[in-house]
């Protein structure tokens, strides 16, 4: 099975980590960047406060054409039990209630949200020399890395030819970002700081290999 992909045409995007629900660390991060192209790394929603509100600038950031989007399991989770009908309990287990509660019983606009990520979500992407994909990198034999990996369990696979870096979210460290190097002399960036629980959001300008982490202001 071959992986859909697309290839950006902006040289240096910032890469933005899991955001679950904190849509004020988001808005930050945002500000921070006014003229850059972004890259977010997927989980948008489940255990923040507002994941629905999170969407809504998700969609209109990318609508104007100033960020594109990656799928996270997250988000696979919303889609799969809105759309599909599958047992919602592992995904209320892990955020899910938290992000119906921000719908606040707007069951249409939830579905459309859904609907939304299935269509405009990218599973993984490349911009010059840099692939971006939530958890780890893809490869045709291994289709659950780019959504579900980590390091660790999941071998470093390949990078297509060309590509040198590769900026994941998805495995919360302490200590982030964490570039990991390898015997082929490819670079593994992780950047996800567990934003829901530390209050910190992770944002690498992949220009300058500079880390923004963003905190809240009070």
């Amino acid at each position: 099975m071959t992986l859909p992909s697309s290839r950006l045409y902006v040289k240096t995007p910032v890469a933005i980590g899991d955001v679950h629900g904190c849509l004020d660390l988001l808005e930050l991060a945002v500000a921070r960047f006014p003229d850059q192209s972004l890259v977010f790394l997927g989980d948008y929603i489940d255990r923040g406060p507002d994941s629905r509100g999170v969407l809504r600038l998700v969609r209109k950031l990318v609508e104007a054409g100033r960020a594109v989007a990656l799928m996270g399991n997250h988000d696979l989770w919303m889609t799969e039990v809105l759309l599909d009908g599958q047992d919602p309990t592992l995904w209320y287990m892990n955020g899910g209630e938290q992000t119906m509660q921000s719908y606040e019983g707007n069951w249409a606009e939830a579905v459309a949200d859904a609907q939304w990520m299935r269509d405009r979500l990218h599973p993984y992407v490349t911009a010059g020399n840099v692939l971006f994909s939530h958890a780890m990198r893809p490869h045709e034999s291994d289709v659950d890395a780019h959504i579900w990996g980590r390091p660790g369990e999941t071998p470093f696979h390949p990078l297509p030819e060309g590509v040198k870096y590769s900026v994941h979210g998805h495995t919360a460290l302490q200590a982030c970002p964490f570039p990991i190097g390898l015997e082929d002399g490819t670079i593994a960036w992780f950047i996800d700081t567990g934003a829901v629980f530390t209050g910190v959001l992770c944002a690498l300008d992949t220009e300058t290999w500079t880390a923004h982490l963003i905190r809240r202001t009070s």
